[in-house]
This record gives structure tokens, sequence and C-alpha cells, in this order.
């Protein structure tokens, strides 16, 4: 994990270490269990090196795409902003923020490296499609995750009530408005945010050349 990332988790740690000493509430208990799902999509993405077609890779690849919604997930964390007895509303905003921004950022960190690695096979325009293709099933796995409260390990304990609850809004999409309309925003925010990032060397080049002249 590069270093910014370790300084920005563990400043959410601390601060929800904080709250719990100040206030004795476990309330926000899922920040460091939702911090750590949100770090497995980068640790396997910078696991795989290459685009080779192996066993290893090919495993490393499904988790990471299995993992990845967990990252920007943290974003509706915030719908458990609210005032509380006990601990000034800025601080929980403070709290939930950061742990919204670290799983953010891992989760397209992490994107931008499996980018990285299928440029080594496929040519740009296919990897761009890829890549539209991988933030739209990240929109659809947030709704899952928030709305029906599936997670990313129960295509393994809980396989066919995954897969009924999937294939219903498949099926009859126009039954489940709220599903499409949550993807779709997710969708949007997540591609601005990510090329914003790409860009951000060029435009903060162009700041310093302007400053030097």
């Amino acid at each position: 994990m590069q270093r910014i990332f370790i300084y920005s988790v563990g400043f959410s740690i601390l601060l929800f270490a904080f709250r719990v000493f100040y206030t004795g509430s476990f309330m926000f208990f899922f920040i460091p269990w939702n911090l750590f799902l949100a770090w497995l999509p980068l640790f396997f993405s910078t696991k795989l090196n290459d685009a080779a077609y192996s066993f290893r890779n090919v495993l490393l690849f499904g988790l990471w795409l299995l993992f990845f919604p967990n990252s920007p997930y943290l974003i509706t964390d915030l719908f458990h902003l609210q005032e509380r007895a006990g601990v000034p509303l800025y601080f929980d905003l403070v709290l939930l923020f950061m742990a919204a921004w670290n799983g953010l950022m891992m989760g397209l960190f992490s994107l931008r490296n499996i980018e990285r690695v299928l440029l080594q096979r496929f040519p740009a325009k296919k990897v761009n499609v890829l890549i539209v293709c991988f933030i739209v099933l990240c929109g659809f796995g947030i709704y899952l995750g928030r709305y029906d409260r599936y997670n990313s390990w129960h295509i393994l304990t809980q396989p066919f009530d995954l897969l009924y609850g999937i294939g219903t809004k498949l099926i009859s999409p126009f039954e489940y408005p709220r599903v499409w309309a949550v993807t779709i925003l997710f969708t949007v925010v997540l591609l601005l945010i990510y090329e914003t990032l790409k860009k951000m060397p060029a435009l903060f080049g162009e700041q310093a050349s302007v400053k030097k002249n």
C-alpha cells in the first residue's frame, strides 16, 4: 500500500478509536471492517503484474472484481450521519467522510492498476470499454450491498439467493427503478472522479509551470 494510504486510513482508524474512547459507544464499528474490505481490491490489483493468462491471474482478477464495489461502497455510509448526543455532528461528518474518501481512493487506484495491466494485452479503446463496464458493475454492486444487504462472500455462502436477487432485477428491470437510478448515478460519479484523477498529474504540472513562468 502506498504510504499516503497508510497515513489516510490510519487517520480514519484514529478518529474511530477516539470516538469510541470519548463516547464509550461502538456506533460506527463497521468503519474498520469496511476499510479492510475496501483495501482488498487494492491488494489484489497490486499482485497482478502482467496480463498473461494463468490461473493465478484469473483468480486475482476475479477476486478484485468481486470485492471492487466494497471500496466506493463506503460513500453510502454517509447515510449514517445524524445528530447524536455526546459527540459533535462535525466530528462524525469528518469520520464518515474520511472513511468514504479512503474507500473511494483505494478502489479507484486499484482500478488504475487493473487498467495498466489490461493495456499490456488489449488496445486502449477496448480497455476503455472494459473500464466503463467494471464501473457499471461496481455501481450495481453498491446497490446490492446497501439496499439488498448482500456481501461479496455471499457468492459462496448464498449463491442461489444472490443469483435470484440479481436475476429478478435483470428480468423485470422496470419494476426496480431505484436499482438503475443508483447504478447510473454511481457510474457517472465514479467515471468523472476516475478520469479527473487520471488527469491530475497533468493539471498540477501545468500549474507548476505557470508559477515558474
